[in-house]
C-alpha cells in the first residue's frame, strides 16, 4: 500500500517514525524503481483531531486501526491523514475534498474515496459543508461519534459510541472503594459527546455513605481542554484533599493528571485510564474505560474497502464489546463487582439511551 502523511507539527512525524510508521513503500529485496506505479483504486483522507497524535489515547487509538487496515489490505489503497490547526481548516479541507471527489488521475483511472473525520468537533461542519452532497460507496464520508440526527436522507456516515455503561461501572467501582468526595472532569464542558460517560459515573456512584454525590468541573469550554496536560498537573495540587477518585476525560490532559499521581503516590486520589488501558501510568489507576476506535474503524474501513455500504448511523455500546471498563491488575478485588454489575450496566445504558 502506498501511504502518505500530511502533518502539521515535526514532533508528530517523529513520533510516527519511532512507532516504525512508513510514509513510502519500502522493499529491499526488490528494485522496483523502473516499474509501473499500480493503479491505486480507493483513496482515503483521515483528519485527527485537532489534538494530534502522541496523545496516548483517542489518536493513536484511530493509526493503530489504520495500520491494520494497512496491513490486511496493501493492494490498491491509497492512506493519507491530516492533522489539521483548526476547525477553519478542517472545512476547508472538506471543502476541497468534495470538489475534487469525481477528479481522475493522470491516466484517467477514478478512484472510489472516503474521507474520515476522526473526531466529534467536525460533525457539524461535515453536515453543514456535505448538506447537498450526493454520495454513494464510491464517495463517502464517515464522521466519527455523532448523535442520530434522526434524518434518513442524510448522505454523510455516522457511529455513536456511548459511554454511559462502562462509566457506570466506573462509578460503582468508585463507590466500592469506598471512595466519598468524586470528581468527574470533562475536558471540553461543551463537548455533548462526553456528556453520557458523566451521567454514567454520576449514577453508577449514586451516593456515598455521607450522602454525597460526584461533582463535575470542566477544564475548558472548547476541544483545547483535550490538549492541557500542564493545567491539570497544576490543578491535581488543589483537587489532593478535596477529591478521592477523579474520572478524567480530558484526552491528553489525563497525562497531567497521570504525571502527579505517580509523584505523589500517598495522595489518596485514585483514577481511571481513558480510551486505553492506562494502568501502567499510575498505581492509582485502577481501571481503565477502554475504548476500541481502532477496531471500529478497521471494521469501517474493512467494509468500505469491500463495497460494502456503510450504515446511516451506527451505535456501539457496552454490549457490543467496542468499550469496556477494565479494571487494573493490581486491584483483582474489585473484578467481582464488575461482573456481578455488568449486565446491570448493559441495562442502564440502554434505559439511558431510550430517555
Amino acid at each position: 500500500m502506498k501511504t502518505s502523511n500530511i502533518l502539521t507539527h515535526l514532533s508528530v512525524a517523529v513520533m510516527l517514525l519511532t512507532m516504525g510508521y512508513c510514509a513510502i513503500s519500502c522493499n529491499k529485496d526488490d528494485d522496483t524503481s523502473n516499474a509501473e506505479t499500480p493503479a491505486v483504486q480507493s483513496e482515503v483522507l483521515v483528519l485527527f483531531s485537532i489534538a494530534g497524535l502522541g496523545d496516548g489515547s483517542y489518536n493513536d487509538q484511530i493509526l493503530r486501526g489504520i495500520k491494520l487496515m494497512e496491513n490486511e489490505h496493501s493492494q490498491g489503497m491509497a492512506i493519507r491523514f491530516i492533522t489539521p490547526a483548526n476547525l477553519e481548516e478542517v472545512e476547508s479541507v472538506c471543502t476541497s475534498w468534495w470538489e475534487n471527489v469525481d477528479k481522475t488521475d493522470e491516466k484517467g483511472r477514478l478512484p472510489r474515496r472516503l474521507l474520515v473525520l476522526a473526531s466529534s468537533d467536525y460533525v457539524d461542519i461535515a453536515r453543514r459543508v456535505f448538506a447537498n452532497a450526493e454520495m454513494n460507496i464510491n464517495r463517502c464520508v464517515l464522521a466519527f461519534e455523532a448523535e442520530d440526527n434522526g434524518d434518513e436522507t442524510e448522505q454523510i456516515r455516522t457511529f455513536g459510541i456511548s459511554m454511559y455503561g462502562a462509566s457506570w461501572l466506573a462509578g460503582r467501582t468508585a463507590r466500592e472503594l469506598g471512595c466519598k468526595h468524586p470528581l468527574v472532569l470533562l475536558g471540553n464542558g461543551q463537548d455533548n459527546t462526553i456528556y453520557d460517560a458523566r451521567d454514567g459515573f454520576v449514577e453508577g456512584f449514586g451516593q456515598s455513605e455521607d450522602g454525597l454525590s460526584a461533582v463535575t468541573e470542566a477544564l475548558a469550554d472548547n476541544f483545547s481542554g483535550y490538549g492541557l496536560p500542564t493545567e491539570l498537573y497544576k490543578k491535581m495540587h488543589d483537587y489532593d484533599g478535596q477529591y478521592d477518585f477523579i474520572y478524567a476525560m480530558a484526552g491528553g490532559s489525563n497525562m497531567g493528571a497521570y504525571r502527579y499521581l505517580r509523584e505523589n503516590p500517598e495522595c489518596g486520589i485514585y483514577t481511571a485510564g481513558m480510551d486505553t488501558d492506562k494502568s501502567a501510568y499510575s498505581t492509582l489507576i485502577v481501571g481503565s474505560m477502554v475504548k476500541r476506535i481502532d477496531l471500529v474503524l478497521y471494521d469501517h474501513l474493512t467494509n468500505w474497502y469491500h463495497q460494502k455500504d456503510l450504515p446511516r448511523y451506527q451505535f456501539y455500546g457496552l454490549e457490543s464489546g467496542y468499550i469496556n471498563w477494565q479494571i487494573a491488575d493490581r486491584y483483582p478485588q474489585l473484578k467481582a463487582g464488575v461482573d456481578a454489575n455488568w449486565q446491570t450496566a448493559i441495562k442502564k445504558e440502554k434505559e439511558y439511551g431510550e430517555k
